[in-house]
């Protein structure tokens, strides 16, 4: 009974240790002078700095735009009535302008912070692996699940907080709580249901992964949510093409994995799922790497993906996706150097192989920086047209 509980301690210790950190950092942000002079009583203040700022700002932009108008009076461009019409709405914007953001935790604060929780995982993880053997099946269960619930209620407890190092902390919080929940899933399915060794298991993490994944990312659809939603789609496609009866031929996943890429893609593109641009990156790489996964079985995958990397290269070069001429490039050099290594290192031999290898390389090189200028020059040329109209 010692080696469960000890190995569950040595689990959600550190994790309780962050929520709380978490917890008590916010409120001490929440009133900094209070934390500052805890014996001090509630009262009239001051403005803030933010209201300073903000005060400091409009005070010299008026200042500005009534000397302008008065040299405008005074030259005969506008009347006096012209300039009473314009200084009243400009006025009332500056008045009703929100106040400007201001940073309460440093870089390198946040820094430290990350290294510390990353540390105390690392050593919770290495003394739960320890003991792992010696913790029952509801033990492990537990470790699991308590897991998973203080990486999401930490999230939670950020959710209404706009300070930008929080925004960030919620969403690393919500993308670990993700694999804390399919470890859960594991655990779940190897010591209750009895899917060891079991592609079923795969369905169960990758389809429970992707549900909690997507509820998080339909909170808050930040990079890391993305991420984590777009591979455990993926799991829970490749769990489901497993739990087919018979055996599906390499190629069938290969070509899901490229169908669900291009899909995701097209959603980033037409704005659908965000952000978007991460969804045309995450797309874009899937499809690329997809025909890769049955290449050696099914060469014919070659033409898959050549032409999917050719593709996102001339595609970049009218709307100005550098990210797409970057995928593009490193597919087409990745599968013409498995393509010469595959046919031609027995008969051309090694050095002869590589050095094609190379010059492929460099014509890439070449054609990507000339698309690339094109692509400046593109968007040079789409600059100066309003201004020329």
């Amino acid at each position: 009974m010692r080696g469960p509980l000890i190995g569950l301690l040595m689990t959600l210790a550190p994790l309780a240790l962050v929520a709380w950190g978490i917890w008590a950092f916010r409120h001490r942000l929440a009133d900094p002078e209070r934390a500052a002079d805890p014996g001090r009583v509630a009262g009239p203040a001051g403005p803030s700095p933010a209201a300073s700022l903000l005060e400091r700002t409009s005070t010299s932009a008026g200042v500005g735009l009534a000397a302008d108008l008065a040299r405008w009076v005074t030259a005969g461009l506008i009347s006096s009535e012209q300039a009473d019409s314009i200084r009243a709405p400009e006025r009332a914007a500056a008045a009703a302008r929100p106040p400007a953001v201001e940073r309460r935790v440093s870089l390198i604060a946040e820094a430290l912070g990350y290294v510390g929780t990353a540390l105390a995982l690392a050593g919770a993880a290495v003394g739960l692996s320890q003991a792992w053997d010696d913790i029952p099946a509801w033990g492990r269960l537990a470790t699991a699940a308590g897991a998973t619930a203080l990486l999401l209620l930490g999230g939670f407890l950020l959710l209404r907080q706009t300070e930008p190092a929080f925004r960030r902390l919620q969403s690393v919080l919500w993308f670990l709580a993700v694999g804390a929940g399919a470890w859960f899933l594991a655990v779940l399915g190897v010591e209750y249901l009895g899917l060891r060794d079991d592609e079923r298991l795969v369905l169960l993490v990758g389809a429970g992964c992707a549900v909690l994944s997507g509820l998080l990312w339909a909170v808050r659809r930040l990079a890391l949510q993305h991420t984590a939603f777009f591979v455990s789609l993926l799991a829970a496609l490749v769990g489901a093409l497993l739990c087919l009866p018979g055996d599906a031929p390499i190629w069938a996943y290969a070509g899901a994995v490229w169908a669900l890429s291009v899909g995701w893609g097209l959603l980033g593109w037409f704005r659908v799922v965000e952000p978007w641009w991460l969804g045309i990156a995450l797309g874009s790489a899937g499809a690329v790497i997809g025909p890769s996964i049955g290449i050696g079985e099914y060469p014919w995958l070659l033409a898959v993906g050549l032409a999917t990397s050719a593709f996102l290269m001339v595609v970049s070069v009218p709307t100005g996706q550098v990210p797409l001429l970057a995928v593009g490039t490193m597919g087409t050099f990745g599968y013409l150097t498995w393509a010469v290594t595959r046919y031609f290192s027995d008969s051309l031999g090694v050095p002869l192989t590589l050095a094609i290898v190379g010059g492929v390389f460099i014509v890439l090189a070449v054609v990507a920086g000339r698309l690339t200028q094109a692509t400046r020059g593109r968007r040079r040329r789409s600059r100066r047209r309003p201004a020329a109209g």
